[in-house]
Formats: C-alpha cells, structure tokens, sequence
C-alpha cells in the first residue's frame, strides 16, 4: 500500500503543471474578464501597469440589434521578445461578468479571424502601433459602456505581468431602428471560419433592402466586388474565392432601400487549415489507465521477488520427477 500511495503522490506532481501552471506564452483566444489580465500570469494583485495606451474607437449611437464596429489601438507596444500582446474587449473592469455579452452585446467576429472578446496578437519588433477591430451585434435600447484592456510580459520575460486598461470608457447609445432602414436581419450570423481550398457562398438576409453590393479584401490587398445573386425577397448570396495560405478576409455590404444607404462593418472571415482536436477527458482517461497499468506490472514484480533472507523456490521442470 505505501509503494501505491508513493506512485499516486508521484502521479499527480508530474501532472499538476498541465492544470495549474502559468502561461507566459499566451493562452489564446478566448471569452475572459479583466481579472484575467493578471490571473492567467499569476496573482492578479501583483500586476504592474503598462506603460501603454489603449484607446476605443466607437459610434456614439448605433442601432438595436445591428451590427456596429470597434476599434482598439494600442499605442507605445510594449512587450515580450515573443511580441505576445493580449487585447480584450470589456463592458466593465471589475474584474466579473465584465465581458461584452454580459451587457448584451454579441460578437460576430473580430480582425484576427474569432469571436471572442480577448485575442492574441504578434507584434513585430518595432511596430509601436496594433488595431484589432471587433464586430458586434448591438443590445437593447439603452446607454451602454464599453472597456478595452492589454496584459503582456516584461521584454525579458522576468517578474510579474503589466496590465493596461482604456483611460475613460466609450460610450454608446442604442436606438431603435426605423421602419424603413435598409439592414441585414437581426438573425443574419455571418461564417467566420473555413478550411483553405474552400469558396465560401455566403447567403445574405436582409430588410427593406432593393438593392446592395459586396466587397471584400484580403489584409494589404485592393478592395474587389463580389457578383451577388438575388434568390427571393430579402435574400441574396455571393461567393468569396478559395485561399490558399492562411488569411484573414474581410467583407462588408453596402444596402439601399427606401431609407438611407448603409454599409456594414467590415467582417472578418478567417482561413485556415484543417484543425487537429484533441479531446483532453480522453488524453487524461488514457493517461490515467496507462499510470494503472504500470503500477500493476510493478505490483507484481514485487511479488515475484522473495524478501531478504528467504531462498527463492526452485520449480521443477515439465518432466521432473519431485523426489
């Protein structure tokens, strides 16, 4: 029983890392609070503050479940040699249910390909300027705040994180919509992933719209228009080309109607390759079975061997005579 105690105890240290361990490399994207601008480093109280400046960059009225763009910027980039940068996008800084969809806010997509309110970016040496632009779906009428926050390590990734946060909050209103806005429908969800190799056919709900025209681009490309197809009243469907190398592709629509001509956010649709998941209860459930295989195989080697002072028995062969 001890040898068992001592193989379990030895067990869960070596793989306590893979659940509790700092990420000093990122985390990756993700829906997270401002408190995780420390906690995901370590002890959130032990931040440092970053010598950065992180500002907003929103409409100060936009419409009932409409689609409206923000803009974060960080000026004065400071961080790790890595150049990992994480941005979130928050409704408050207090650190609980302070993301955008806890305020009713729905994110659609964001410039580097997700949708969610914290990415991580790569910043090249000596790029002291980084936008990431989000996409999102507008909550009720109503006056709304919205946050933005960076953390990042020390240039030689020593001592605790820095964490940074907007000045002054960005303020929104949310108005109804008028009756004759040209608009894609409040169910329109947009693709923001596909496999390279892939056309994407994206098909278009809209109201009171007659007419309207697609763009789209790819980062440090021209801008280019997509040959729409009208199906029905309301629907329409155009097609973004194929890629073949990991890119970010970005298209907006511009509707009329009876009503004033609008234009949509700029939406980001990422490409990439075939993505290789690994269910992590099944890597544990196999790890933990190999562990109790080995200590059964141990077990009975154990026993096997006679303690100190007694003589192994000698087995006779097959065909032996026992005198």
């Amino acid at each position: 029983m001890k040898r068992v105690a001592i193989l379990l105890v030895v067990a869960t240290l070596l793989m306590a890392p893979s659940f509790g361990s700092a990420n000093p490399n990122g985390v990756g994207e993700g829906t997270f609070d401002a408190q995780c601008g420390g906690a995901c480093h370590g002890d959130a109280d032990m931040n440092r503050t970053s010598a950065s400046t992180v500002s907003l960059d929103v409409p100060a009225v936009v419409y009932e479940g409409l689609l409206t763009s923000v803009a974060v910027t960080v000026s004065g980039v400071q961080t790790t040699s890595t150049g990992v940068l994480g941005i979130f996008l928050l409704s408050d800084v207090t650190g609980a249910e302070d993301t955008p969809e806890d305020d009713g806010w729905t994110i659609v997509s964001n410039s580097e390909g997700g949708t969610h309110n914290y990415v991580e970016v790569i910043v090249a040496p000596g790029v002291m300027t980084y936008t990431v632009e989000w996409t999102l779906r507008a909550p009720e009428v109503g006056d709304y705040r919205l946050h933005a926050a960076i953390h990042h390590g020390a240039q030689d990734g020593s001592g605790a994180p820095f964490f940074g946060v907007s000045l002054a909050p960005a303020t929104v209103e949310v108005q109804p919509v008028p009756a004759n806005l040209p608009r894609l429908a409040e169910d329109f969800q947009p693709p923001v992933l596909r496999t390279l190799g892939e056309t994407t056919t994206v098909r278009l709900t809209t109201d009171a719209v007659t007419d309207l025209q697609v763009e789209w681009r790819v980062e440090g490309g021209m801008t280019r228009t997509a040959k729409t197809t009208f199906e029905n009243e309301g629907v329409w469907t155009f097609e973004i080309p194929a890629s073949l190398e990991p890119v970010v592709v970005e298209w907006r629509v511009h509707l009329a109607g009876d009503g004033p001509t609008q234009t949509t956010p700029w939406l980001a649709l990422q490409s990439e390759e075939p993505r290789f998941t690994v269910d992590e209860t099944a890597a544990y459930v196999q790890a933990f079975a190999i562990l109790f295989v080995t200590m059964v195989v141990f077990m009975s080697l154990q026993r096997r061997v006679p303690p100190p002072g007694e003589q192994p028995k000698i087995l006779p062969f097959p065909n032996e005579v026992m005198p």
